[in-house]
């Protein structure tokens, strides 16, 4: 069994991002898992782990990484979800997963106008990740003995994360064309065939995928149909 989890803090996503992510694993799965959010609410209806006190934003992913805070139920395998995440076909290979540890590479590297991508090579992004937690066990300890440090030299967790991780798997590289940019790889010419995860990252979230017009840094996004039919309980 497999502890698949995400973390909601805040008000940024409302708590339809949590069912409508646990309704997308589930249907795309043959596994058995567990789904837990760590969020500083109870969420009706989800296993919840309420998160301590003390942290903001992206900072709150690490708790992930707490043993106090983490399931204890015999299995220390997990895969994490950023809410903003579409699941579009059968995410079996990502549970099946058995390496130490393994996140996204900078979905940048994917983003052709930018003169050189090429700055994004080899370095982590933590949107989806999938860990032995036996083999990061330090990985808490080591952010609390440091985190005021550590939150003013990095601007997130994924950075810390990149900064401390030696030699990270990542998706795009043991499973290509499993994992998409939703702005860079399926806006312009749809879903491609075999992927399984679409990362929404800034604009357009979900939801202005389906409803709404965006244009972030004079981009206009418009709404796609088809995220809807993968965004569903």
């Amino acid at each position: 069994m497999t502890n698949v989890v995400c973390v909601k803090w805040g008000d940024k996503f409302s708590n339809d991002y949590v069912y409508r992510l646990k309704a997308g694993i589930e249907r795309n799965t043959t596994r058995d898992i567990t789904f837990t959010c760590l969020s500083d609410k109870e969420i009706s209806g989800i296993h919840t782990i309420i998160l301590k006190s003390g942290y903001h934003g992206w900072w709150n992913k690490l708790q992930l990484f707490d043993p106090a805070t983490t399931l204890r139920n015999g299995n220390y395998r997990y895969v994490f979800f950023d809410l903003d995440t579409l699941i579009t076909d059968s995410i079996d290979w990502l549970l099946d997963y058995d390496g130490e540890f393994m996140g996204i590479e900078n979905l940048g590297i994917n983003n052709h106008k930018y003169e050189d991508i090429t700055k994004y090579k080899g370095v982590l992004q933590s949107g989806v990740m999938a860990w032995n937690s036996r083999a990061c066990s330090d990985i808490w300890n080591y952010f609390e003995k440091h985190k005021e440090e550590i939150m003013k030299r990095f601007r997130g967790d994924g950075e810390f994360l990149h900064a401390l991780i030696d030699k990270p798997d990542f998706i795009q590289h043991l499973y290509p064309e499993k994992l998409r940019s939703y702005k860079y790889e399926c806006y312009d010419s749809g879903l491609p065939t075999e992927t399984s995860i679409v990362c929404f990252h800034g604009q357009p979230s979900i939801e202005e995928a389906i409803n709404e017009a965006v244009h972030p840094w004079g981009v206009t996004y418009e709404p796609r149909e088809w995220v809807s039919n993968y965004w569903r309980l």
